[in-house]
């Protein structure tokens, strides 16, 4: 469901001149203003503007140094995530820790033989962190607790979201990591390790493990050894009458080192009672009955829970959202604000709803267009039949799904989080930092601006969308820009470059 937010429009046209007459050198440009140089840096480049927003701004003085179709909807791709980040923090809590809860049949529980004569029971709220090593901790945790044996079901509970796991402008059929199902109680970041190691002659299979283990998993693996130092493997995970199967091919080279690939998974409630279940029995955990889903009863909830199990605070989970561009995390915390501002279960309605009224409550500008909270999205050819009945023939129709917003708006978002200070440190540590780490890591090669430019990437390949936005941190100014790339260019390459020059260009204005 698309949601359109509305917000009272910026009044006065920006500002787009830093200081009168103020002249500095470019080189191989004539000497003029840093909105004279982007656009002549625009036009070298032979880039289409219409396909362009940029918008730097200096925070210390709070005036527009360059505006490039300021207001212009565009795609944000994973900028996106800025929003969903800043959202989170203030709605959330910045130490908030999201529970898991254990409850189990107490009137049936010996504490002395560890037997629970009855069901437990998992309840899960969205936690994001809940690896097969947190797993893992989890059961030990509960050994530890007392508990060695449960005589009936394992239940899980994951009714604290709906039951869409496929979001807004993600694929259906893919089978990458990135476009991974969403519930309020999944494993490993709704996704699975397969780890794939060469034999020991040509010809003989190659050695397939999973992590974490689940239950119920079925790995089907046709992939041989051949000589060399590389061959040529095909991982995908698939979705057979209900039950997710990891499909191996090919070939890898005696030569090659071994390695981990990771794939969607396709189940939700089920993968995570089937990796509960493998670390149980592994840990002398017995489980007898079966695993299904169903509420937690009301006089269960009403007693407490037998355990709590938390992970990391909301923080941490911001920081693997900026840094590492998390879609995963993205929208369990997208979901996890819907429901805790709009009613369970979460949904992704109730988060754009949530998002767009924090957002209008912090007098943020603009009318962002609002669909998930990491910025995936995708085109799809439809097919129309024809009006033309006799002519049988029909159309195809190309339907974009896609967030919109504009730079300033997202400049806005920037300026907004610098001035909170009980969060903005721990919001710009989450950033990539140029040319050290996260998705910024391989960016700014040989540059001055190592660690200087924190910024969130966004890549949409399919949309022909790049985009870049954050803050250039100087020792006396700190700029916020945003800069996006839409259906122009010739290729992401090409627009990172682009982004980078014009970060060049302000930073040499600020030296």
């Amino acid at each position: 469901m698309r949601l359109r937010v509305g917000f009272v429009r910026i009044a006065a046209a920006l500002l787009i001149v830093y200081g009168a007459g103020f002249a500095w050198p470019v080189r191989g440009w004539a000497q003029g203003t840093m909105q004279e140089a982007v656009e002549e840096l625009i036009r070298e480049r032979e880039y289409d503007m219409r396909g362009l927003g940029i918008v730097v701004k200096d925070l210390e003085r709070d005036s527009i140094l360059v505006a490039i179709n300021p207001d212009s909807m565009m795609n944000p791709a994973s900028v996106q995530k800025l929003v969903t980040a800043a959202a989170a923090i203030e709605l959330l809590g910045l130490h908030h820790v999201i529970p898991t809860r254990i409850y189990i049949d107490d009137s049936n529980y010996n504490p002395d033989t560890g037997i629970v004569r009855g069901n437990m029971y998992i309840m899960g709220r969205g936690d994001p962190g809940l690896t097969g090593e947190k797993i893992w901790r989890l059961v030990q945790n509960l050994r530890h607790n007392g508990i060695r044996r449960v005589t009936g079901d394992l239940i899980i509970d994951n009714t604290f979201f709906d039951d869409v796991g496929v979001g807004p402008g993600f694929s259906e059929r893919e089978s990458r990591a990135y476009q991974s199902l969403i519930s309020a109680l999944m494993p490993s970041f709704s996704s699975i390790g397969i780890h794939h190691r060469p034999g020991a002659v040509p010809g003989s299979p190659v050695h397939i493990d999973i992590f974490p283990k689940i239950d119920g998993i079925v790995i089907e693996n046709t992939a041989t050894t051949v000589g060399g130092a590389r061959g040529r493997i095909d991982i995908a995970t698939e979705l057979r009458r209900g039950v997710t199967h990891v499909v191996v091919k090919g070939t890898m080279g005696i030569e090659e080192q071994p390695t981990y690939t990771h794939r969607r998974l396709w189940q939700t409630w089920q993968a995570f009672g089937g990796a509960f279940r493998a670390v149980s029995a592994e840990s002398g955990l017995r489980i007898d009955g079966r695993t299904v889903r169903r509420a937690v009863p009301d006089s269960l909830i009403n007693a407490g829970p037998f355990y709590t199990y938390g992970t990391e605070p909301v923080s941490e989970f911001v920081n693997l959202m900026l840094k590492w561009s998390s879609n995963y995390v993205s929208e369990m915390l997208f979901k996890t604000m819907g429901a805790r501002r709009r009613g369970e279960p979460g949904t992704w309605p109730k988060g754009v709803t949530a998002v767009a009224d924090w957002w209008e409550s912090r007098e943020l500008p603009g009318t962002p267009y609002i669909i998930n909270g990491s910025g995936m999205g995708s085109v799809q050819t439809r097919r129309n039949q024809s009006a033309d009945s006799a002519s049988g023939q029909s159309a195809t129709t190309r339907v974009r799904t896609e967030n919109l917003m504009t730079a300033s708006q997202t400049v806005a978002l920037l300026s907004h989080v610098h001035r909170q200070k009980n969060y903005y440190p721990e919001f710009l540590a989450a950033l990539p930092s140029a040319g050290v780490d996260g998705t910024l890591r391989s960016r700014f090669p040989r540059s001055r601006l190592r660690g200087i430019v924190r910024a969130k990437t966004g890549t949409l390949n399919s949309l022909r969308v790049s985009a870049l936005a954050g803050y250039i941190l100087l020792d006396n100014k700190t700029y916020a820009f945003a800069i996006f790339c839409n259906d122009t260019g010739s290729g992401q390459f090409d627009n990172w470059t682009f982004q980078e020059q014009v970060v060049e260009l302000v930073a040499q204005e600020g030296w």
